[in-house]
């Protein structure tokens, strides 16, 4: 009851002065006058300003005083801060198709499975989860090579440092002030970051040639078959027998549809056996759905349009030959096909090729995986454990941002080139003008 009665006696005291201050108000009111008015206007406008000020000298302020160690590289503190341009590198490389995920696969472009490139990420985990592993993985290598180099007496050569320079103005164009500052960037950072990364990256091409003379080429192509990887390109045109609505489902076209096709398709190919050239069958008036294009498929992955036992037959081809048409109603097409190379060697070379550097990857990944083992590489886990990709600087920098930058620097590269034609036809007028009044 006591406590009851000092509030409620508290609440009258306040409101009995309240009246008082508002008596004593109205009481000392004077008549402002025109000149009162601007100066009350000018003194709310510059308080406004200082406000501003003082906000963005604090936050300065904090940034400076101590922003938070992300990972340490033997001591050598890796903050936040220097982690935003990765970050926003990776986030506004996906954020433009996060929509288009949204709408066809029901899910998030982050919530998709992983689909980079860091060996040490398993393939099983979500988009969001492996591209953060893998800022982290990056930026711990770009550290320690860049100290590896330094110590092997690398320095930057002049072009490098311009290159350094122009990498950090790219980066930030397009970006406002208050995008920069949020993002923690500027020239002079993001230019000692690229010079670093520049270093770092000439020393990793130079160990990564010494590493690939110690793979075995001939041992690791030995392994890839020229049976399997024989390839076949062709030349054809096809219809499908079903068709896909805007929902994802598929559904078989009726009997009277397929009889249709036959009827378009057979019709093409008999122009094909009179025709100079193959690619052109369909006019340009014409209203069908059937199709040309082209294709390589090698011996062992074969071709989806046919069945085994047609596909068998068009194996046999011989090159500039054109087959008839299959109706192959078990592959869900009507299909021929002109043979133009039935013994390729494109995909068994490309297949030697991704071999062999794959074999140099390891060779490297096992080399900076020791090299790692002797730094002493420490992650400040109360710090990264809060970091979500998908969500850092996706507000910062929109989708439409990005849209917007991407339309005017477009825009721009149009301009100059319309600029160096239209330069370089006033020089040729000139040249030939010279020409005819030197005759």
């Amino acid at each position: 009851m006591n406590s009851a009665k000092k509030v409620m006696n508290q609440q009258k005291d306040n409101s009995e002065k309240k009246e008082n201050v508002t008596v004593k108000a109205a009481t000392g009111k004077k008549k402002l006058g025109v000149s009162s008015g601007r100066n009350v206007k000018a003194i709310v406008l510059s308080a406004i300003c200082i406000v501003l000020v003082l906000v963005l000298c604090i936050g300065v302020g904090i940034q400076q005083l101590g922003p938070e160690v992300a990972f340490t590289v033997n001591g050598t503190k890796v903050t936040m801060d220097d982690m935003m341009y990765p970050i926003y590198e990776k986030e506004s490389y996906y954020l433009p198709y996060d929509e288009m995920y949204q709408a066809y696969m029901g899910t998030s472009v982050w919530e998709s499975s992983y689909q980079g490139s860091d060996s040490n990420v398993p393939s099983s985990v979500s988009n969001k989860i492996g591209i953060k592993q893998e800022i982290l993985d990056n930026e711990e290598e770009y550290v320690v090579l860049y100290k590896e180099a330094v110590k092997a007496g690398y320095k930057l050569t002049s072009a490098e440092e311009k290159k350094a320079e122009s990498q950090a103005k790219k980066a930030m164009k397009g970006l406002s002030w208050i995008q920069k500052f949020r993002l923690s960037m500027s020239k002079k950072k993001l230019t000692k970051r690229f010079e670093k990364t520049i270093l770092a990256d000439r020393y990793k091409s130079d160990r990564q040639k010494e590493l690939n003379k110690k793979v075995d080429e001939t041992s690791v192509i030995k392994k890839i078959s020229k049976k399997d990887y024989r390839e076949y390109d062709i030349q054809y045109y096809a219809v499908a027998l079903s068709k896909t609505d805007s929902s994802g489902n598929t559904k078989k076209v009726s009997a009277k549809k397929k009889q249709e096709y036959k009827t378009e398709i057979n019709k093409y190919a008999k122009k094909a056996a009179k025709a100079k050239d193959f690619t052109k069958l369909i006019g340009s008036k014409d209203k069908t759905d059937v199709k040309y294009d082209k294709a390589e498929f090698t011996e062992k992955a074969g071709w989806s349009y046919l069945s085994t036992a047609n596909l068998k037959k068009v194996k046999a081809m011989k090159n500039g030959t054109v087959s008839p048409v299959f109706y192959d109603e078990k592959a869900g097409y009507y299909v021929f096909v002109k043979m133009i190379d039935n013994n390729s060697t494109s995909s068994y070379q490309k297949a030697c090729d991704d071999a062999v550097k794959s074999a140099q990857t390891e060779k490297y990944t096992e080399w900076l995986n020791k090299l790692k083992e002797s730094y002493k590489i420490k992650v400040n886990a109360s710090v990264w454990n809060n970091v979500e990709i998908g969500s850092m600087t996706t507000e910062i920098v929109t989708a439409e941002d990005l849209q917007k930058m991407k339309e005017s620097s477009s825009k721009k590269s149009s301009s100059k080139k319309s600029s160096s034609k239209s330069s370089s036809k006033k020089s040729t007028s000139k040249s030939s003008g010279s020409s005819k009044s030197s005759k």
